[in-house]
């Protein structure tokens, strides 16, 4: 995510549920095109001439319409900074136009970086080097976090989960470097030792000898590898009693018991809280267990690499170039991206809500916004008839059902009110001795004060957590809300010449998606308030057990190209959202006599999608959604209209017996 807000930040799970799936496997389909019924895969059946003429571009790991649409957006903006490069205007200091144009003159002035090197970082990377004991050690992480690198203690602001109107600090473990996942299964070991060759050559870039380098990083791995067995799995950032653990001040120094916490917390400015929240306690213990002068070289190192490869894409070129050979090891690019391409990602990145006004003012469809409106209470009655229709539930649970649809808020294109972050960031243009890397550092200062200021206002339930050019969605269960960014909100997910079946198949399933969040299995345990707070009988809560558990061995019975199984306990709640989805726009489209056939195929041509193996591999690991044709042909297995509109009987490959259809929410009342 491109969010570099730290509060309630979309890395987190339960802190927002977001739709996108960058999961899926390449054209399954052998040779030419079949009928769906004939078919034993509809997606691929629907898919097969799109998929056939597109190609994953070399720069990138996959093709599919959100990357397509991310492409037409970047360019839009694009061609804005081309704009403003070549103007030869000077523009007013503080100015949108200003720092875009002055940061993107800095970050494509390739000469200039490479002749400054990391002279902007030096001092704090030399801090940490020299650091003879741990004290000294931790005064260095702390001026890290001031620049937002905290590497080894790592926080930040979130909507408390027991009282969404306050926020939280919540600790996180250390930066992971390749990740649990990666580093836990046999089959990545080709990938952790490229990773570990990645870090030695960054530690050869810095300054160190080859031998020596090796064996850092050695030891930075072996070091992260230990806190790694420790970490919470991504599916259990869906449990609060998993990561909800209160600890009070002194819990928290004692959780840290090997270093000066108190004088740490103190530097940030975090002394006198309530409350912390840790998230996962066995991991910041094993990291205590580390913390010792024994092991001051190693923490250094690894400080040292974690810097170095989050700076990289804004210091000389050879730190840049080496951080992208590992991503395309990992993704299967098997291209660089020019230097002008990447000069504007990291701008952008750092400049996002700039550029977010721009493009929400030049691009932004207004009509648009009334249609989603008018598109979102529709279904929210629709979901209201199923969540009656349920006869697992009691009245009074289906009453507080309904008063969270009720209470739900709907966020659109653009903030109403716009984040006040711009204020606060300054570029110093290169003239006047400004350089890309220094003023990247100053951006994220700057950020990460605005992030504690934010904190101490409180909470501040009109902040989005995705910019309008970003094209995606996503449900907040501490709002209770639903966003959908400018950029989603064009073809094929909505199109004003598509049918409405077309458009219910495409952005209202995609709305539907996200309202299902609010029932899935993490967003079921929050009120219509954000808080969390069970409202289910036991016994309701059990059959919710009992249904999520036959959804997760449905999709565990589905494979990728590999031969592989789908995760489905990783991918429980979005495989609810999807299902409810499916099941709501299709009883919409019933309704309002709309072609059922539009709708699923549209749902089939948004998750339209080719993947390098690299990337299947990767996400099959590490994604909570389902890879993209399981997320189409097993939810239109379990819809019963499907198989009405493609006349599929028992014997037909996508058959699925009416008995091990899946769902928690379902039209008809039987819940098999």
């Amino acid at each position: 995510m491109k969010n570099n807000n730290a509060i309630q930040k979309l890395a987190l799970v339960m802190v927002v549920l977001v739709l996108v799936s960058f999961t899926g496997c390449a054209n399954s389909q052998a040779g030419k095109a079949v009928k769906p019924s004939e078919s034993a895969d509809f997606y691929s059946a629907i898919n097969y001439d799109l998929l056939a003429e597109k190609t994953i571009p070399a720069t990138e790991g996959e093709w599919d319409y959100f990357y397509e649409l991310d492409e037409k957006t970047s360019g839009q903006l694009q061609g804005i900074v081309s704009e403003l490069a070549n103007s030869g205007k000077t523009y007013p200091q503080g100015s949108s136009e200003q720092k875009i144009s002055d940061l993107y003159a800095c970050a494509i002035d390739l000469d200039t970086r490479n002749a400054q090197g990391l002279t902007a970082v030096t001092p704090y990377l030399e801090k940490i080097e020299s650091a003879r004991n741990l004290d000294e050690y931790l005064e260095g992480l702390s001026d890290l976090s001031a620049i937002g690198q905290s590497s080894l203690i790592r926080y930040g602001y979130y909507q408390d989960d027991m009282n969404s109107d306050a926020l939280m600090v919540g600790f996180e473990s250390m930066d992971a470097l390749i990740g649990k996942e990666y580093m836990e299964d046999p089959s990545m070991q080709e990938y952790c030792d490229a990773y570990k060759g990645y870090i030695q050559d960054m530690l050869v870039l810095s300054g160190e000898d080859k031998e020596t380098a090796g064996k850092n990083a050695e030891a930075v791995y072996a070091f992260a590898s230990a806190v790694a067995a420790q970490a919470l799995a991504p599916e259990e950032f869906y449990d609060p009693e998993r990561y909800y653990n209160v600890y009070s001040y002194d819990q928290l120094l004692a959780l840290y018991g090997n270093i000066n916490m108190a004088k740490y917390l103190a530097a940030q400015g975090l002394g006198s809280e309530d409350h912390y929240v840790v998230f996962e306690v066995e991991a910041i213990k094993q990291i205590n267990t580390m913390l010792t002068e024994e092991n001051l070289p190693v923490l250094k190192e690894y400080t040292k690499f974690v810097v170095l490869n989050d700076l990289a894409d804004y210091a000389p070129v050879a730190y840049r170039d080496l951080k992208l050979e590992m991503a395309m090891k990992l993704d299967g690019s098997t291209e660089k991206k020019t230097d002008q391409r990447l000069a504007f990602d990291e701008v952008e990145s750092l400049l996002e809500w700039e550029f977010g006004k721009i493009y929400a003012g030049k691009y932004f469809n207004e009509k648009a916004k009334q249609d989603i409106k008018t598109m979102v209470a529709t279904i929210s009655e629709e979901y209201k008839a199923i969540i009656n229709a349920q006869d697992w539930m009691s009245p009074a649970t289906k009453a507080k059902a309904i008063l969270k649809l009720d209470t739900m808020d709907l966020k659109i294109g653009y903030p109403d009110q716009w984040p006040t972050i711009g204020d606060t960031l300054q570029v110093t243009a290169p003239q006047d001795g400004g350089t890309y890397l220094a003023n990247a550092l100053a951006l994220m200062k700057a950020t990460r004060q605005y992030d504690y200021d934010e904190y101490k206002k409180g909470v501040n339930r009109e902040q989005w957590y995705m910019t309008p050019q970003e094209v995606n969605a996503y449900y907040n269960p501490a709002n209770n809300e639903i966003v959908f960014p400018a950029a989603i909100l064009q073809a094929p997910y909505f199109d004003e010449n598509q049918s409405k079946g077309q458009n219910l198949g495409g952005i209202g399933a995609v709305i539907a998606h996200e309202i299902s969040h609010a029932f899935d299995k993490s967003g079921s345990l929050y009120d219509e308030k954000g808080n969390y707070n069970v409202w289910w009988t036991e016994a309701e809560y059990q059959k919710y057990d009992e249904l999520s558990q036959k959804i997760i061995d449905y999709y565990g019975n589905y494979t990728i190209s590999t031969g592989e199984s789908v995760n489905g306990t990783l991918t429980l709640s979005e495989n609810i959202a999807d299902l409810g989805a499916l099941t709501t726009v299709t009883a919409v489209a019933q309704k309002q006599g709309e072609s059922l056939t539009d709708v699923y195929s549209s749902w089939a041509t948004i998750w339209a999608k080719l993947s390098t193996p690299d990337l299947e591999k990767n996400y099959l690991l590490t994604d909570v959604h389902a890879p993209a044709a399981v997320r189409v042909n097993a939810v239109l297995s379990s819809i019963d209209a499907f198989y009405d509109s493609y006349g599929i009987k028992e014997g037909d490959k996508m058959y699925v017996a009416p008995d091990d259809r899946v769902a928690i929410w379902q039209t008809n009342t039987t819940n098999n």
